[in-house]
Formats: C-alpha cells, sequence, structure tokens
C-alpha cells in the first residue's frame, strides 16, 4: 500500500509537469466562473416592452407591476407612450410589447359579457405588437396569460353569477362583494407545480438557478471524463517511449490503472471546485461521495479503453467522439429518451442521475467496481500473450 500511494504521488507529479494537461485542469474553474459571472449579468432570453394607457383605472398599472415583479428568462420594460413602445419593437430593443388600455376593469367586463366590438384594439382586449412570433414569444405569452387570468377569471365568475336567476333577484352590490370574499378565500397565491425526486428529497424552486448554470454540473461531469481519457493517452505515450519499462510484470495492471486514476483525481478536485464556485453545490458530503464515485468509475472506463485500443492516434479521435456522445445522451442539456443499453456505458450518465438517487449511485458504484476489474483482467490476459509471443519469437 505504501509503494503504491509513493506512486500515485509520482504519477500525479509527472501528470503535472505536463503543459497540456495543465491547461486541461484549467478548464473547469474557468468554466465554472464564466457562467456563473453571466448568470449574474443580464441573462434574459426575451424582452418585452408594456405600455398602459393612462386611466383611473388602477388594474392596468397593477398588471404592469406584477409583471415587472416576476423573475426568469423574460424580461419586462416600462414605457412611457405607445410610440416609445413601437419605436422599441421596431428598433429590435424589445422583441414585443403589449399595449395594455385604460379603463381596462370596464374593457375586461366588456369582453366577458360578448361586446368584442367595443373592444379597444380592433376587437381584442390587450394589443400584442412584434415583428414576428417565435416560440420564445409563444411561451412568453403564456406567462402574460398567468398574470391576466386571476383578474379575467374574476370577471366572468361574477358575470357567471349575476346571469343566474336565483341571484339576479338579489342585490348585485351584495352579490359581488360576496363573491369577492369567496374569490379571496379560495384563490391560490403558490405555485400549483412542485418540483421534487421520488426517494423524498425536499421540494426544489423552479426557479433556483440560472438557465446558464443549469447545464455546469453535465458539463464538469465531462470535464471528468476528459481528464481520464487525456490521462489514458498519456499512459500509451509513456508507454511507448518505454519509460515504465522497469515496472515489474504482476504489478503493470496496477500500475497503468494508478496512472490514470491520478490524473482523474486532480481533474476531479477541479470540477469539484467548480461546483463550488458556481454556486450548483448541494452539500460538500453529498458531491464528495459522488464524484468518488465518478473518479472511479471514469478511471475503470478509460483503463478498459486503454487496453483495447493500443493505437494513440484512434485513442486520440475517439476522445471527443465519446465526449459528444456523453454530451448527446447524458442529461445535460436535455433528457433524451431511449438507447438505454449505451447510456449505461457511459459514467456520467449514473453520476447526473446519482445527484437524487440513491439507486444509481450504487449503480456507479457498482459500475466502478465492474470496469476497475475488467481493466485489470485485460490487462493481465494482454501481458500474457504478449510474454507468450516474446517467447515463441526467441524460439
Amino acid at each position: 500500500m505504501k509503494k503504491l500511494w509513493l506512486w500515485y504521488l509520482l504519477l500525479t507529479k509527472r501528470l503535472l509537469k505536463k503543459p497540456s494537461f495543465l491547461a486541461v485542469l484549467l478548464l473547469a474553474p474557468l468554466l465554472a466562473l464564466s457562467l456563473t459571472l453571466l448568470a449574474k449579468e443580464e441573462a434574459h432570453i426575451v424582452k418585452i416592452a408594456v405600455y398602459t394607457e393612462k386611466s383611473a383605472d388602477p388594474l392596468g398599472e397593477q398588471i404592469t407591476d406584477e409583471l415587472l415583479e416576476l423573475d426568469g428568462v423574460i424580461e419586462y420594460i416600462p414605457c412611457d407612450t405607445e410610440n416609445e413602445l413601437r419605436s422599441k419593437v421596431a428598433y429590435a430593443q424589445a422583441d414585443a410589447g403589449y399595449l395594455i388600455p385604460a379603463d381596462l376593469t370596464k374593457q375586461i367586463t366588456n369582453y366577458v359579457s360578448g361586446k368584442k366590438h367595443s373592444l379597444p384594439y380592433h376587437g381584442h382586449l390587450i394589443a400584442f405588437i412584434t415583428n414576428e412570433n417565435t416560440t420564445q414569444l409563444q411561451l412568453a405569452r403564456e406567462q402574460f396569460y398567468t398574470v391576466l387570468y386571476p383578474h379575467l377569471s374574476k370577471s366572468i365568475a361574477e358575470q357567471f353569477t349575476l346571469e343566474q336567476p336565483y341571484f339576479s333577484r338579489l342585490d348585485q352590490d351584495y352579490v359581488t362583494k360576496t363573491l369577492d370574499r369567496f374569490y379571496e378565500k379560495m384563490h391560490v397565491d403558490e405555485s400549483i407545480f412542485r418540483f421534487s425526486y421520488t426517494e423524498g428529497s425536499a421540494p426544489l424552486p423552479l426557479e433556483s438557478n440560472s438557465y446558464l448554470t443549469s447545464p455546469l454540473r453535465g458539463l464538469l461531469a465531462l470535464f471528468v471524463f476528459l481528464t481520464g481519457l487525456s490521462s489514458s493517452l498519456y499512459l500509451l505515450k509513456d508507454k511507448r517511449s518505454g519509460i515504465f519499462s522497469w515496472v515489474r510484470y504482476d504489478l503493470k495492471p496496477l500500475y497503468d490503472w494508478t496512472y490514470i486514476l491520478s490524473g482523474t483525481i486532480l481533474g476531479g478536485l477541479m470540477a469539484y471546485a467548480g461546483l463550488f464556485l458556481s454556486g450548483t453545490f448541494t452539500d460538500w458530503q453529498t458531491e464528495l461521495l459522488l464524484m468518488l464515485l465518478l473518479i472511479f468509475a471514469v478511471s475503470g472506463f478509460c483503463g478498459i479503453l486503454s487496453q483495447t485500443i493500443r493505437n494513440i492516434s484512434v485513442l486520440g479521435t475517439c476522445i471527443p467522439l465519446l465526449l459528444l456522445l456523453s454530451a448527446a445522451l447524458c442529461p445535460i442539456f436535455a433528457s433524451v429518451p431511449g438507447l438505454k443499453p449505451v447510456k449505461y456505458m457511459l459514467p456520467p450518465y449514473f453520476y447526473l442521475y446519482g445527484l437524487h438517487s440513491g439507486h444509481f449511485r450504487l449503480y456507479l458504484f457498482l459500475y466502478g467496481i465492474f470496469t476497475t476489474l475488467l481493466c485489470l483482467l485485460l490487462h493481465r490476459i494482454s501481458e500474457k500473450h504478449y510474454i507468450k509471443r516474446m517467447g515463441t519469437s526467441v524460439k
């Protein structure tokens, strides 16, 4: 064990002397800091201008204030005049604009009563101004409806109630006030959606992370994968140079695995620091356990790869392909259905699901054991074939 530890320290020192490997290691903190700084800056994908016509009715201004208070990827910009709004849209300073009419309460009543001919914007309650109708703007309209709907639904409820024969005999003000009290009592302010995981973890707020930092964990998992693959490439180069020919035959499998492990641990440490700096960190025990399991699994996978692909050029070509495959199939940017057998071969897949699943942590641990044992076995078989071939050539 003491000799193995000494090997690990020497191999780590050797890798740290390689400028190209140091450059790879710096990618993790640079990526984390860059995305974190960008997330703190303006991170809106849609800008919408809003103008409410002046009137004694406060409802239009209330809706505008509610829109301005919303958090997320949609930014609402208040305008002082209709011309200002149209100018912002025309010159692409805003993607779209909402014109909210004066006396909005009265206009909603007309809309609910079916008097669309009296609505201000050619039979429409709200005017929507845009240069093109994109998918992002369609989603933005849904958010606008969530602000408008409570006021609209209340008016619809009042109109429907007053049209019923029983309530039509009662005083209208009494019915309206009673309905208002009932409506406020039944009104739900909280989100009707709750995001949680199947294994009993606490519900998470949907807006907790910026959309810019949400894929960071997956990208850092790919970074650890990259350091393992790079270490296996350096191993093949050093073996071709004959630098480690002095290593005893029976210790070569363990030595090669330690070589890859030393580089992967360095990558894991940098990725762990990147998670901490980015604000996507959960708790240090869970993160540390997951990172250790990922390092273990990646080292085993890369060990198998270095035994099955002995050509440096071929292995170098496989590295970007494996990273692209992992980026496409692992839940980094999106969750792609199907292709489970291929996904189960990629260590980042288990790591990303393991954050909120004890089952996937166990799978990642078993994956690491299986790949490490297979790596050592393949190395032993390869060395036996090499010795047998050398013995035959001597005869």
